[in-house]
């Protein structure tokens, strides 16, 4: 199950700050804000209206504020796929709060703090507007990993993990050039 915070103290507890954003642990009362509620099921699939699925196993659960309101949350399992490896499975931000760039600069203060060998990111094949955030984030489409997807499209960013071995060998050189 995905890790909330009942702890009245951790809305002050700052996880990660940057590029206009602060980051801190979600807590259960977060979770309440109709904005947020609109924001997960949007995550699913434009106006969805059905229950939420349960969390991920191991999911840390963030809230996304802008001067120091709550504009959306963020969720993230570290070393998956891969040891050293992040995955972002939600980003959502509320309605009214869209169109600032909230859920990129989020993703990035948090690439700043965690600092691992590579980034994934999971979106649900039904959320078109999720798909395209991911790729103006950088993040391009990739191969799933061996765990089930669940109707997920999966994207990576940068990588300091060990490449997979090429298919072909690279040309010395380029093609059209004389050597």
């Amino acid at each position: 199950m995905a890790r909330l915070s009942d702890a009245a103290s951790e809305p002050n507890r700052v996880w990660a700050r940057g590029f206009g954003v602060t980051v801190r642990p979600l807590v259960r009362a977060d979770l309440e804000d109709p904005g947020i509620q609109r924001a997960l099921r949007d995550g699913i699939e434009r106006n969805f209206e059905g229950d939420l699925p349960p969390g991920q196993p191991a999911a840390e659960c963030y809230a996304i504020l802008a001067r120091q309101v709550l504009v959306g949350t963020l969720t993230l399992r570290r070393d998956v796929p891969c040891a050293g490896a992040v995955v972002f499975d939600c980003v959502a931000i509320v309605p009214a709060h869209r169109g600032h760039a909230y859920g990129a600069r989020a993703l990035m203060a948090a690439e700043r703090r965690l600092r691992a060998a590579a980034y994934f990111a999971r979106v649900p094949r039904t959320n078109g507007r999720g798909l395209y955030f991911m790729l103006r984030c950088g993040y391009a489409p990739a191969a799933p990993p061996a765990e089930p997807d669940g109707g997920a499209t999966w994207f990576r960013r940068g990588s300091r993990l060990a490449a997979p071995a090429a298919a072909g060998r690279r040309r010395a050189t380029p093609r059209g050039a004389s050597g």
